[in-house]
Formats: structure tokens, C-alpha cells, sequence
């Protein structure tokens, strides 16, 4: 699975001649922890993506909550020693980070999750690089780079969430592979073939020490029972994996 596939395309900017006060209400109105500070004349959402790489908002940064609130600290103390300019008029550019980690559409979702963690980040512009080759002579080249998207730890939770079948009817088949052994899942599959039952996903992650090697299935029925006494008579393990609150499993 790669970026494209997950990422957030409903986007919400600001341009680096913004002011804080305007950068701190869209924060607050949409429940956001950053906002793509880009090159754009638009403000609004960027509901789809252009048909052109050229009507896309070039990317000059990000700004955070965090990065206004200190602001706003720094603000209030410069009131108290009687400069005039509030936190609020100040610009985005005089705050915003500029050096950003990003990946780009066909990043793995594997390596942009790894990022996220290792750097303990929230989330990562999505953007496409083009260099403009229209230069005049002692000029430096420039490369420009496009915004076309925000991976956010919400989007990988939500895709996790769909990929278990969260959102659709089913059922999780927990089918224990002894030594990695994959004979009970391509056994468990050829009797949801048999009964018609469509499979909406698998998942067989990486073991971990001390728990046994195991695969997840995701069964598109409410009638599982034909399928679960098949099981049982080929002498296939499994047990039912439900969801449940952190609190319930933990009691």
C-alpha cells in the first residue's frame, strides 16, 4: 500500500503572508494540530486534486498549534514590556517551520508510518518535486515543490481500522500458524470458497516473541456458523476476534 492510497487530499492552507490570529482560527474551527503553509493566492480547501501539476499549491513549510501558542506566549510578555505589535498581527512566515520531513505519493505506508514514529511527528506533507528548467543564465535552478496531500496518524489509524473491518459486517477469524505454517489459512480459504463466503482481508503480521504466529481474516457474512462447523470438522483451529474498548480489555 503506498501514500496515494490513504492520504488526505480535503486540505485546509494558509499562505506565509497570513496573519497568526487568522492561521489560529482555522486550527480551532477544523480541530487541526498543523496547517501546509503554501504559495496560493486559495485559501479554501483543496476538495480535489487539479487536473495540472502547475495548479497546484506550492509548499513553503507547516505551521502547528504549538508554533502559535508559543507566539502567543512570547506575545504576551512583549505586551508587558510595552512593544506594541500583538501576537495576533504577526505573519505565518515568521513562525512556520520550513524544514519539514515529507514523501511523496508512492511512498510506502510501511515507511511513512516508520517515520512518523521514529521522529515522533503527527503528520507529513504529501508532495511531487519538479525542477524548472526556465532559468535565466547565473541564475540558481530551482526545484518546486507541489503539495498534493496530508498523511496524518488519524489516516493510518482509520485505514487500520477499515483494513480490520471495522466499518462493514463481518466477522474476525483468528487462525492460529504453528511454526508459520500457512496450511490452516489456505485450508480455512478453500472452505470460504466452497460456501460462497467472501473474504474482505487478511492479515499476517511479523510474529512477536512469545506469541504464536497467526493470521486475521476478515469474513464478509453475519452467517458464519456453516463455515465455523467446517472448521471443526477438518480439525482447524480458530477463535473469534472482536473489537473491543481498551478499558473492556483491561478491565
Amino acid at each position: 500500500m503506498i501514500v496515494s492510497e490513504v492520504m488526505t487530499t480535503d486540505l485546509v492552507t494558509v499562505t506565509p503572508d497570513d496573519t497568526l490570529s487568522h492561521a489560529a482560527n482555522l486550527l480551532r474551527q477544523h480541530q487541526f494540530h498543523h496547517l501546509p503553509v503554501v504559495k496560493a493566492t486559495q485559501r479554501l480547501k483543496i476538495l480535489n486534486r487539479p487536473e495540472t501539476r502547475a495548479s497546484l499549491p506550492i509548499l513553503e513549510g507547516l505551521v502547528s498549534s504549538g508554533d502559535i501558542e508559543l507566539a502567543a506566549s512570547l506575545g504576551a510578555e512583549n505586551t508587558q514590556a510595552n512593544e506594541e505589535r500583538p501576537w495576533q498581527e504577526r505573519h505565518v512566515a515568521e513562525v512556520m517551520n520550513r524544514s519539514i520531513m515529507q514523501v511523496t505519493p508512492t511512498t510506502s505506508v510501511a515507511a511513512a508510518a516508520q517515520m512518523l514514529v521514529n521522529l515522533g511527528l503527527n503528520c507529513l506533507p504529501v508532495v511531487e518535486y519538479e525542477e524548472s528548467f526556465n532559468i535565466k543564465p547565473g541564475e540558481k535552478q530551482e526545484e518546486r515543490t507541489y503539495l498534493v496531500g496530508l498523511l496524518t496518524r488519524s489516516d493510518l489509524l482509520i485505514e487500520l481500522a477499515r483494513t480490520l473491518g471495522a466499518f462493514e459486517p463481518g466477522m474476525n477469524l483468528h487462525i492460529p500458524l504453528h511454526s508459520g505454517n500457512p496450511t490452516p489459512l489456505s485450508h480455512m480459504l478453500l472452505l470460504a470458497t466452497e460456501l460462497h463466503i467472501k473474504i474482505e482481508s487478511i492479515i499476517v503480521a511479523p510474529p512477536k516473541k512469545g506469541v504464536p504466529h497467526a493470521a486475521l481474516v476478515r469474513i464478509g457474512t453475519i452467517n458464519p456458523a456453516p463455515l465455523l462447523v467446517r472448521l471443526q470438522q477438518a480439525g482447524i483451529s480458530y477463535s473469534i476476534a472482536e473489537f473491543q474498548l481498551e478499558r473492556d480489555i483491561h478491565g
